[in-house]
């Protein structure tokens, strides 16, 4: 079943185009906000939730509507262009890596005095040395790197 949008607007965005807004009610997860360009065939969505709606004072009024809407704009990170509300209590995007994005993040990322790929490297040497079969290795690998990570985090073991 195809939902309807509550509230639909154009207007242009920061890169000179139109843009059709349509924002779609997920009542009780948020609004799903989607911005297309007819002249360049690009979509853009997003879909603040229950709580930054709260959070910016917004409800789902014509009014509320007509502020998130007017809200939007793109905003580029990573080199992924991304809808951006100024409001407050709307969090910005989450840069989720990709491509060769992925591997400056894996290299970058420490752990203590080492890189994740150094970590993992030995970690990975260790299980080859104990050759545990099936689901033993990762657990045994799990456990490892939960026993040699530099900075040890508190972790609850569940009781059976």
């Amino acid at each position: 079943m195809r939902k309807a949008a509550i509230y639909t607007v154009g207007r242009q965005l920061n890169d000179g185009e139109m843009y059709i807004f349509s924002l779609y009610d997920l009542e009780p997860a948020g609004i799903l906000i989607r911005a297309y360009c007819q002249s360049t065939s690009s979509e853009q969505t997003t879909s603040p939730t229950e709580n930054e709606l709260e959070k910016a004072g917004l409800d789902r009024s014509s009014d509320s509507l007509a502020k998130l809407a007017e809200s939007y704009d793109l905003v580029s990170k990573g080199g992924t262009v991304f809808l951006e509300s100024n409001l407050a209590g709307i969090n910005p995007p989450k840069v989720v890596p990709r491509g060769e994005g992925v591997r400056q993040y894996i290299t970058a990322t420490t752990i203590g005095e080492e890189t994740l790929p150094e970590l993992l490297t030995t970690a990975l040497a260790e299980l080859c040395k104990e050759k545990p079969a099936g689901l033993d290795a990762v657990r045994w690998l799990g456990q490892w790197l939960l026993d040699n990570n530099p900075i040890q985090p508190d972790v609850a073991e569940p009781e059976d």
